[in-house]
């Protein structure tokens, strides 16, 4: 209700353009109906994506997953088993990440999910989950996180049992927090999806709109996958991570 009641006191001839987030593809609709009814344009950025607005901007969710598991796949041809310490239930960005790494471990026939609890956002929950799962599979190889404050919690309990060259853990956003961790070797990494430039263009979408230039419906925004490998790439200038992007879509092509 917090987030339905602030987009409800926006909604007005103050302002020319909404960019909402939301939790849910519903939990927002009334007020994007007045929006609607105002003649008011309104940007859906990031996390649930509601099919009544015109206009997206942001990443694909279900890619976080994807990336991650990929990742595995590449490193453990031969299988093994990895777990997930998922989002707050309900929330479309958590269910799509865990929805994107489950379905492609299962896809190739070698890894398997051997646990999927809920860590609801929190570092201590995500520890509390890690450490059971850990003791339940004493021959996992990774966690993936929906989040980098759950992740963090993972890594700590993961180093509190001695196994930290044995499981590797993933989590999701680029935090600072997440980047520090990758850079002393406990974190083996994060998706990245550049908030601060999908803002940007989210802003510049809105501005577009609003002087009647006619735009795609999906204005898809990057992320990457983040390793100690390629880190340095993506926290530099707003220049050189820019160029840096550029320089990973095309490779991957």
């Amino acid at each position: 209700m917090g987030q339905l009641a602030m987009m409800e006191n926006m909604v007005g001839p103050q302002y020319k353009a909404l960019l909402i987030s939301p939790q849910t593809d519903a939990n927002l609709q009334p007020a994007i109906d007045e929006a609607e009814k105002a003649g008011i344009p309104v940007i859906n950025v990031d996390d649930a994506v509601v099919s009544s607005i015109g206009h997206f901007v942001g990443v694909v969710q279900r890619e976080n997953g994807v990336r991650v598991a990929k990742w595995f796949i590449e490193h453990y041809p031969d299988g093994g088993e990895v777990a997930i310490i998922e989002g707050q239930a309900g929330v479309f960005a958590a269910l799509q990440r865990t929805i994107g790494f489950k379905e492609t471990i299962a896809a190739s026939g070698k890894l398997k999910v051997v646990a999927s609890v809920p860590g609801n956002w929190d570092r201590q929950q995500s520890y509390d989950a890690a450490t059971n799962i850990l003791q339940t599979h004493p021959k996992l190889v990774g966690i993936y996180a929906s989040n980098d404050t759950m992740a963090l919690g993972a890594v700590e309990a993961v180093k509190s049992l001695g196994l930290a060259k044995q499981v590797h853990v993933f989590g999701t956003d680029g935090t600072t927090d997440a980047y520090s961790s990758i850079k002393a070797g406990d974190m083996e990494g994060t998706v990245d999806s550049f908030p601060v430039l999908t803002g940007e263009i989210a802003f510049d979408v809105a501005t577009r709109l609003t002087a009647g230039q006619k735009l795609p419906r999906v204005v898809a925004t990057p992320q990457v996958l983040v390793t100690r490998e390629n880190m340095a790439k993506f926290k530099g200038d707003e220049k050189s991570v820019r160029a840096a992007l550029i320089e990973d879509a095309t490779s991957s092509h």
